[in-house]
């Protein structure tokens, strides 16, 4: 078994300008792919369809990470494309994904850079999509070491009891996932240049993307959010171990 190296996925190509739909059904604003809440969504009224965004110069992007959907369900393709002149001649396949089911995905490809870029979906039905980030992923440098727990939850929700204390149930509302992401022994210079202004600009006040292993644990994706303190104390020369704590839902 192969683990691979984390991903966060936050940068969006939807997000440089305002994306535009082929077709959106009633109430599902295309605007809300980009917004990062699990609970708004875009759908189109006719299929297929598209959502199409001009970055007014090229931009690279090398995932594709979509969090709520039923493309499953709905028996549905999406297509990641590319042009250089707003699908005229140019109209790239870049990445394409059939999925089984509707569980989080993170599509993975060779990174390419085109000012027009574009989500397509195919199939007979036409599908809903909450979150998708499109964009170029932020990989971490090492494995997250033993002691990370994928799949741990907590109950939130309200606990009654009788008046003598006896058991009566608990009201469950949702069931939270949290972890420690720890990272041992991480170069000095890499968080100075990429962890910590990524920290700063998105990261410790927006919500993002977090897959621990894209490879054998592909689906094990959450919409998290940071927490308050991000630690970095020295560990060895030009060596650190960096330590942050990240919340969402847990996994069905």
């Amino acid at each position: 078994m192969a683990i691979a190296l984390p991903i966060i996925a936050w940068d969006n190509r939807l997000s440089d300008a305002t994306p535009a739909a082929s077709s959106t059904a009633t109430g599902y604003n295309v605007l809300n792919l980009r917004d990062f809440r699990p609970y708004t969504w875009w759908k189109p009224s006719a299929m297929p369809a598209t959502v199409t965004v001009d970055c007014v110069s090229a931009k690279a992007a090398d995932c594709c990470a979509v969090y709520g959907h039923d493309l499953g369900s709905k028996g549905a393709t999406l297509e990641v494309r590319g042009s250089t002149d707003n699908f005229s001649a140019s109209d790239v396949l870049v990445a394409t994904v059939t999925p089984a089911n509707d569980k989080p995905l993170l599509l993975l490809f060779t990174s390419a850079s085109y000012r027009y870029w574009r989500l397509k979906v195919t199939g007979a039905a036409a599908p809903s999509l909450a979150i998708a980030a499109l964009g170029a992923r932020f990989t971490l440098p090492v494995k997250l070491p033993y002691g990370f727990d994928p799949v741990a939850r907590a109950v939130r929700g309200q606990s009654n009891r009788s008046a003598d204390g006896h058991p009566l149930g608990r009201v469950v509302t949702f069931e939270e996932w949290s972890a420690t992401l720890t990272l041992q022994k991480v170069d000095m210079a890499w968080l100075r240049s990429d962890l910590l202004p990524l920290w700063k600009s998105h990261l410790r006040g927006k919500p993002f993307i977090f897959s621990w292993d894209s490879g054998d644990h592909a689906d094990e994706i959450y919409l998290v959010q940071a927490g308050d303190k991000l630690s970095m104390p020295h560990s060895m020369p030009g060596r650190a171990d960096v330590s942050f704590d990240i919340s969402g839902v847990a996994l069905a």
